[in-house]
């Protein structure tokens, strides 16, 4: 029972973790809601046999590993009028190769007044434009791609103005990020279009990206403020769940997976996220289409007052 004590340590510990360990960690941060089902049967085992100290520590163990992964609440807010209310769809178009049709049905479907596209290109604009996806969308962030320096646009039906200079390509140590501040009815928000560098071959980089994104949002204090995109960031990374109080996430109390998607078994992870501050989340949902790895979310927020 020693090494699998010692292993459920490791296992409850693991969220923990803030160095990339040359990419080992937040690969395994990234499954380590799975990796609790090893802790939870040694607890079965103890139990069984009647090992109550043992068991004691692996529960332990086990509560330590669980808690990064929930959110327990959304900040609370007075639920508003019509008005108040923001429809946001996120989505990772997976190099631009995702069904248009489908997307254009989604957008159609889901009726956001922000929409945020990852590497996402100007064809597949004029393709969404032309099956009338894009009628409303009257204001946007710079196209997608400029000189390979960005690959993710902001889309809104309120006039936008970007913030061109907030996350740029030195701060997140690869693309560029989208800024804007939309003008919607309820008051001013402050979108960010997300698009961090994935914890493979490089976990300095990812790092980079995440601590970037991270240290700007926590800056902002003046208005609301949403983030949404791919994060190629889970709840057991300690660098995402460092966006700290006041953010609330749109998959709910359990993280809700998203990738990799279209596969003969569903998604494992939740790398995609929509999270608001100074807004309460009051619903959200996932969406599959073809050609990408990612679904799509969604969510609603409300202005509180």
């Amino acid at each position: 029972m020693g090494t699998l004590l010692v292993a459920s340590l490791a296992i409850g510990i693991l969220p923990y973790l803030g160095f990339p360990g040359a990419g080992l960690i937040p690969k395994l941060q990234a499954f380590q809601p799975y990796l609790l089902l090893f802790p939870a049967v040694v607890l079965v085992i103890g139990l069984l046999r009647k090992q109550w100290l043992i068991s004691g520590f692996v529960l332990v163990f086990l509560l330590c590993g669980t808690l990064p992964n929930v959110q327990w609440s959304s900040p609370a807010g007075q639920t508003g009028n019509g008005s108040s209310e923001l429809v946001l769809l996120s989505f990772n178009a997976l190099k631009a190769g995702a069904n248009p049709a489908q997307l254009a049905e989604l957008i159609r479907d889901t009726d956001p007044q922000i929409l945020v596209l990852v590497e996402t290109s100007e064809p597949m604009h004029q393709q969404l434009a032309g099956l009338d996806a894009l009628d409303g969308f009257g204001y946007r962030s710079q196209e997608a791609p400029a000189g390979g320096e960005r690959d993710t646009v902001i889309f809104s039906k309120y006039p936008l103005q970007e913030r061109s200079t907030d996350l740029d390509s030195a701060d997140t140590g690869w693309y560029s990020l989208p800024v804007a501040d939309v003008q919607a009815p309820g008051g001013v928000v402050r979108v960010a279009g997300i698009h961090v560098y994935p914890p493979v071959g490089d976990a300095q980089r990812w790092s980079q990206g995440l601590e970037a994104v991270i240290d700007w949002s926590n800056q902002q204090r003046d208005h609301p403020v949403i983030l949404a995109g791919d994060f190629n960031s889970v709840r057991s990374h300690p660098g995402f769940r460092a966006l700290g109080d006041g953010y609330a996430q749109a998959d709910g109390v359990w993280p809700r997976a998203t990738w990799p998607a279209g596969r003969s078994f569903p998604p494992l992870i939740g790398i995609d996220h929509i999270v608001a501050k100074g807004l309460s989340i009051t619903g959200s949902s996932s969406h599959i289409i073809d050609g990408s790895d990612h679904l799509a979310v969604s969510a609603t927020v409300e202005f509180r007052r």
